[in-house]
């Protein structure tokens, strides 16, 4: 193998997390994309350090970074956010609110293609066909995992990819269990 092929090896060793947002890391019942949008915008009538501790769950961060720091995974965001928030704006709110860890280690290709009118299912397959297709034939040189929640991930529920998905409950986030979860998938898909 020669040295030009092996970083992109290398990349392709990396499991990819499709995260969603809202009811896996923010479960905060007042703060969301509009205060977000605002804080990052400079708009003084939010309290911009309140917004970056409180928009995400402490522990739901603590396990996501303790799930990166395991796998060093790169990240495609499979959120309502991207309706919101440009890719930009989404890197600043990662480092804001102390996950640049996702921020450093989004694809290029950040974010699953998303309308009003899609849904979850359909965006990581359309996302997965495009550029993960081409490793599928060197047997699933690269593992995957969704982290999403029972709501706007019900399309993945007995879907073929409901065996790769942690599904998060509304209000409660990516929990420890979901963490020892999110582990097991992982591993089994890297043996």
């Amino acid at each position: 193998m020669s040295n030009a092929t092996q970083p992109q090896n290398v990349q392709q060793m990396k499991p990819i997390i499709f995260l969603d947002i809202d009811d896996v890391l923010c479960v905060h019942r007042t703060f969301n994309t509009r205060q977000v949008l605002a804080a990052l915008a400079g708009d003084e009538t939010v309290d911009a350090d309140e917004v970056w501790q409180q928009i995400f769950h402490p522990a739901a961060r603590e396990n996501l970074r303790a799930l990166d720091e395991e796998f060093n995974p790169i990240y495609v965001i499979s959120s309502s956010w991207t309706l919101h928030l440009d890719p930009q704006q989404l890197r600043e709110t990662f480092q804001q609110t102390g996950i640049g860890f996702v921020a450093d280690n989004l694809h290029q290709v950040p974010f699953t293609p998303r309308d009003e009118d899609s849904y979850r299912l359909v965006e990581i397959d359309a996302w997965l066909d495009t550029y993960l297709a081409p490793t599928l034939s060197q047997a699933y040189a690269t593992s995957y995992l969704i982290i999403d929640d029972v709501v706007s991930g019900q399309s993945l529920l007995g879907s073929h990819l409901e065996d790769r998905t942690v599904f998060c409950d509304a209000w409660t986030g990516f929990t420890y269990p979901k963490l020892v979860t999110a582990r097991k998938i992982l591993r089994g898909e890297m043996n």
